[in-house]
């Protein structure tokens, strides 16, 4: 942790949170998204078995929260082994996004995370960030600009640059999948699902044909009125972030798609669920709402790390 964070502890709830806010407050967003995911899929902005991820909104005295909580849940024993030698999901999350950070790239503000523990065993993870206002998942914004020809350019070009700019830097997203980026009122792409974020190397130039791969693969299965001109228009953007690949284009283009065929012909064969990539909600889900946060029951220990 750094000074800007603080750690506490709340029963079996372990809570590493910006320093203004109250671990109290951690606890009641936690309570709040458990009782949207009571209420469903609707009331949720994700909802799976998986993981799943709710807007809730806090009110202190003049002032207001909006929070997006995701929860993930138990994962039997070969999720608690993979917790105990990699950290829980919500804690690679945050170092994911501090590394992040040094990028300039976009992305949420991480304010807090949480485990309940038993006996040592994390058997659930929470990861707390700001909700971005104005911002919706890149499918919704592309059919916002699906009639607007120059606004789903600038997009595409958004969406390479965004992506150029995670490469040249050393990193690659191992999920993405389109609700995985979010694209905020200015057209500025920001990455979601930080714990799956790693180092491009080795195997660079194998991840960056992966990548843009799966982007197409989703485009192929999301946006089937989209040209195939515009399909990796996007590329060029790309390839604005290191020049020095423009030589290779050819055959990061047909590395590409062929990825994004394998894909797409597996998908084709069996049977997934109407909402695989993009297991969202409607965005006028009303978040769940709660006044000053109190103390919940439990004994507290405080350390400043």
């Amino acid at each position: 942790m750094d000074a800007h964070f603080a750690t506490r502890r709340l029963d079996d709830l372990h809570v590493a949170h910006a320093t203004e806010i109250p671990a109290e407050l951690v606890a009641q967003a936690i309570a709040l998204h458990r009782e949207s995911f009571a209420r469903g899929r609707d009331a949720c902005l994700k909802w799976g078995p998986g993981s799943s991820v709710s807007h809730v909104r806090i009110r202190s005295g003049e002032s207001e929260l909006d929070l997006a909580v995701k929860w993930n849940p138990w994962r039997g024993w070969g999720g608690a082994l993979s917790d105990a030698l990699h950290g829980s999901r919500a804690r690679r999350a945050l170092a994911a996004s501090r590394r992040l950070a040094k990028t300039g790239l976009l992305q949420l503000e991480v304010l807090a995370v949480a485990e309940r523990r038993r006996l040592g065993v994390v058997r659930e993870s929470f990861l707390l960030t700001r909700f971005l206002r104005g911002a919706d998942p890149l499918p919704v914004a592309m059919a916002r600009v699906r009639e607007r020809t120059a606004r789903r350019r600038a997009l595409l070009r958004a969406l390479g640059e965004a992506i150029g700019a995670l490469h040249a830097a050393g990193f690659d997203h191992r999920d993405l999948k389109h609700s995985n980026l979010m694209v905020d009122a200015q057209r500025r792409v920001a990455f979601l699902d930080l714990e799956v974020l790693g180092r491009l190397a080795p195997f660079r130039w194998r991840r960056r044909v992966r990548a843009l791969g799966v982007l197409d693969s989703y485009a192929r299965d999301l946006y089937s009125w989209l040209p195939e001109r515009e399909r990796l228009c996007f590329l060029r953007s790309y390839l604005r972030a290191e020049p020095a690949l423009a030589a290779q284009k050819e055959s990061l283009v047909r590395g590409a798609q062929r990825e994004a065929e394998r894909r797409v012909a597996r998908w084709a064969e069996g049977s997934r669920p109407a909402e695989r990539h993009f297991p969202l909600a409607p965005r006028d889900a009303d978040p769940c709402t709660a006044a000053d946060a109190g103390a919940p029951p439990g004994s507290a220990r405080d350390s400043r790390s």
